[in-house]
């Protein structure tokens, strides 16, 4: 496997940092979804913490990103927590797909993600 390509990456403020764990971690609050408890779960958002820190640092595609977590998604028990996540997964991946074919910039593309990231936060609630 070719090592990926390292785009420029915006720097995180504590803000955006803030929202990406609410987003990771809001569905295990919400009814109908899996119980804190629940190691599903878990381990989707603690893989999803370390695979999107990868992504930051310019280690991880972003496109594999979410590539994966729409597999570990599929995998897991139907919620209304995993369609959400699944539906913004889809998006994240075409758009992450446009930056890694150079179709937009760095500053584009944390600007798209960061707005469906947020509409996902808003969703889950």
């Amino acid at each position: 496997m070719n090592p990926p390509i390292r785009f420029p990456q915006p720097r995180p403020t504590a803000w955006r940092a803030a929202l990406a764990g609410a987003v990771l971690t809001a569905c295990l609050g919400l009814s109908g979804c899996a119980e804190p408890s629940d190691s599903g779960w878990a381990a989707f958002v603690a893989w999803q913490q370390d695979a999107r820190r990868q992504a930051l640092e310019g280690v991880l595609h972003w496109s594999t990103l979410y590539q994966q977590s729409f597999d570990r998604l599929t995998a897991m028990p139907p919620s209304m927590a995993q369609d959400t996540y699944l539906e913004n997964t889809v998006l994240l991946l075409s758009v992450a797909r446009k930056y890694e074919a150079r179709e937009m910039d760095a500053q584009q593309f944390s600007q798209v993600r960061e707005q469906i990231e947020r509409q996902l936060a808003a969703r889950l609630q």
